[in-house]
């Protein structure tokens, strides 16, 4: 016994720290606290003490004991509060720079960016890796590109990134010479002329087809040859792509005098072909609009000829474009959709008119993603069937819907846990309160944030569609990742601790002001909304190669171990994103049907380990996780005394639910439609009125399954034999008019 709950110990360690995000989700800060004593001494190895930000710039002053005495030997500083050079992502890249006094660089570190294409943890090491390049170097000196007959800097650029390289070394030596100047470790002139070299370097920097395939959707056709005797594999390709990002349009337009306005729209068109491929006629059509925008030839690697179609008003980025151009006297069209959405066939064009802007922008991921996400729809199309068909389960095959959700919670796991983590959060549902705020107030709703992750977008929809009808125990008990992982981990450990049922009532109601307060956060701030929701171990248990923060480990650690000792503490009493869901049960539909008996019986109540049932025998829907116990119970003669009855004296059938005397047991408040029409048609019958099914009154033959349930649940402990034979006579000298079962005026109608 000991060995097995030490391998169980070991097991639920294990899961917290040891599981692989094949998939993850990427978390874009990667330092939590710039400025705490863990990031500046790794940021500034050489330094023991650290002041206090301050200043204009909030540096901080790095200190070092040398033969007994404290001197400054450096700052240290957040780039972001220097300079603001936009990245790919038209955000900056944010980095924290240690600088000492004689104007080197000492430590670059990685804070956080919004790089479009740097989405998984290996692209941002290998943007934490570039960084790294520029420790040593001077203020004094420039940065060039692995140029070996250069006396500059030489880094190595990141590969197809040509713009992100761009954005990070303007971002830390612009940063470090103001710095610098500011600090009076060089003179203002020195500042200025570096500058101006950065800026020159930066302007002539070529970017690359992978830069713009990678930023945008970017549209690709290979057009006819002007020659029809030439090779196919020669036939030109035509590239487009809309140009959003300022930097992007920095880096492609090199003439200033050129840059488009902010309400401009910019349309990259490239050709790749043998030859002199440049256009004799190029315009964009537009229902009955044509346009003849100036042409700004670029230099984009990868093509022979493009250039940028800068149109300043008159062109709605929301309806397809045509692009017509003349190539070697040959007329060529082709269509492009709204928000880089790429038109390839009429049907492209059509569903390109009526799509809205937004589904250009998530396009990609679903392409990528489209097998991942087909798995996902059939396997919670199959749970939903499993809910629509559930009493036909219980009824035909005598199967137990509660092993079949055991069954579901180790494909969850194993699936959308591990495989391919898509574990919704409390962040999600706040974020989408404060898009509706947006909404109402501004007008502008970002669809493209819900649906950029596809599995994650299908699981919210199949949450808003289940809960209506069936509440949120669809998800909470059989699709949530951490739900499964906390249950399964119990059902393998030998430990049974539960809270009193007073202390249950009570504290499982802290989830909700929880849930409230991660809400408002995000409303209020998005920073503090995140801080806020912490709370949640989804990331460290699936996400665990992007969690670094000891606390937060330690408190996943915690809720997951707490697992193999408690039925789902987490999921039960903490939770914010179940309480939230929770709140959509009041337009519940569908309740789990109760009998009359239920009050007296409490096999469910016992067998609930969610506890969700109260003592009246109702069920409270706001805790039901809908295990399917209850359900099992309802349809087992085996199991549900009122059941047993009934197959003693008329014998069950599959349709035994349809009779009226089983129909009559059942809660008015649980019937269903034709169940009421049912007893309504026997009212009509019977001339006005239902009647319960001859002996109805009776007890239940002795050893019946109500009382063994009492019995096992301890309902007449401290009791004699005495007590239990005084109780035995009174039921059966009692008038049957004041019974505990229903009147024969059928009184729960009337209810």
């Amino acid at each position: 016994m000991i060995r097995r709950r030490r391998l169980a110990v070991v097991f639920a360690l294990l899961l917290v720290v040891s599981v692989p995000a094949p998939v993850a989700a990427v978390d874009r800060t990667t330092i939590d606290d710039p400025f705490s004593e863990r990031s500046l001494s790794k940021v500034y190895p050489g330094a023991d003490d650290f002041s206090e930000p301050s200043g204009q710039y909030r540096t901080v002053e790095a200190y070092r004991q040398i033969d007994g005495e404290r001197r400054l030997v450096g700052y240290v500083f957040l780039t972001s509060n220097v300079v603001d050079v936009e990245g790919y992502g038209n955000e900056p890249i944010e980095f924290l720079v240690a600088l000492d006094t004689d104007g080197t660089i000492r430590g670059v570190e990685l804070v956080e960016q919004h790089e479009p294409f740097f989405d998984r943890t290996s692209a941002i090491q290998r943007l934490r890796q570039f960084s790294y390049q520029m420790v040593g170097m001077s203020v004094t000196q420039e940065v060039t590109l692995s140029d070996p007959e250069s006396d500059e800097h030489q880094v190595d650029a990141l590969t197809g990134a040509s713009v992100t390289t761009r954005a990070s070394i303007e971002t830390v030596t612009q940063s470090a010479r103001i710095v610098a100047k500011e600090k009076g470790i060089v003179s203002e002139s020195v500042v200025e002329e570096s500058s101006t070299e950065t800026d020159r370097s930066s302007e002539q920097r070529r970017m690359t087809l992978g830069d713009l395939g990678r930023g945008t959707a970017l549209a690709r056709w290979t057009v006819g040859t002007p020659d029809a005797t030439a090779n196919a594999s020669d036939a030109p390709t035509l590239y487009a792509a809309w140009i959003e990002s300022d930097a992007v349009r920095r880096s492609m337009l090199d003439d200033r005098e050129s840059l488009p306005d902010a309400n401009a729209t910019v349309l990259w068109v490239g050709l790749a072909a043998p030859g002199s491929p440049r256009p004799e006629r190029l315009r964009l059509h537009q229902w009955t609009q044509s346009h003849a925008p100036p042409v700004h030839e670029t230099q984009i690697e990868g093509v022979d000829w493009s250039a940028a179609l800068v149109v300043r008003e008159g062109l709605d980025t929301s309806r397809p474009v045509v692009l017509d151009l003349t190539l070697g006297g040959e007329r060529v069209r082709r269509t492009y959709g709204p928000d880089r959405l790429a038109v390839r066939r009429p049907v492209d064009a059509a569903a390109a008119r009526t799509l809205p802007a937004w589904v250009g922008t998530v396009e990609s991921a679903w392409r990528d993603n489209w097998g991942t996400a087909l798995a996902l729809l059939l396997f919670l199309g199959g749970i939903v069937g499993v809910f629509a068909f559930r009493s036909r389960i219980c009824r035909r095959t005598g199967w137990t819907v509660n092993r079949l959700r055991i069954g579901t919670l180790a494909v969850t796991l194993a699936f959308l846990g591990w495989y391919h983590p898509t574990q919704p959060t409390t962040q999600q549902i706040a974020i989408l309160v404060r898009e509706l705020v947006s909404w109402a107030t501004t007008g502008g709703f970002r669809w493209a944030l819900f649906f950029s992750a596809p599995l994650v977008a299908i699981t919210f929809v199949c949450i808003a569609l289940v809960v209506p009808k069936w509440g949120r125990g669809v998800f909470c008990g059989w699709i949530c990742p951490f739900g499964a992982l906390s249950e399964l981990l119990y059902k393998l450990t030998p430990w049974a601790y539960e809270l009193p049922r007073e202390y249950h009532v009570k504290v499982e109601k802290l989830r909700y002001p929880l849930f409230l307060a991660i809400v408002g956060g995000f409303v209020i701030s998005t920073d503090f909304g995140a801080t806020l929701a912490k709370v949640e171990p989804f990331k460290a248990a699936f996400y665990s190669s992007l969690v670094t923060d000891p606390v937060y480990i330690g408190w996943s650690a915690l809720l997951v171990v707490s697992g193999a000792v408690m039925f789902r503490p987490y999921c039960r009493y903490v939770c914010p994103l179940g309480a939230g869901l929770a709140l959509g049960n009041v337009v519940q539909r569908t309740p789990i049907q109760r009998y009359d008996l239920c009050g007296d019986c409490v096999k469910c109540q016992t067998d609930c380990e969610f506890q969700a049932i109260e003592d009246d025998g109702s069920i409270d829907r706001f805790q039901c996780f809908q295990c399917s116990v209850c359900v099992d119970n309802y349809y087992d003669p085996d199991g549900c005394p009122v059941v047993l009855q009934y197959d003693t004296e008329h014998g069950i059938t599959v349709d035994a639910w349809r009779d009226p005397a089983l129909i009559e047991r059942i809660r008015p408040e649980d019937r269903t439609t034709e169940q009421q029409r049912i007893l309504a048609e026997r009212a009509v019958t019977d001339g006005g009125r239902t009647e319960l099914f001859e002996e109805s009154g009776d007890l239940l033959p002795e050893g019946g399954v109500v009382s063994m349930v009492r019995r096992s649940a301890g309902d007449g402990a401290g009791g004699t034999a005495a007590d239990e034979a005084a109780r035995s006579d009174a039921d059966a000298d009692a008038d049957p008019d004041t019974s505990a079962w229903p009147d024969a005026t059928g009184g729960d109608d009337d209810a």
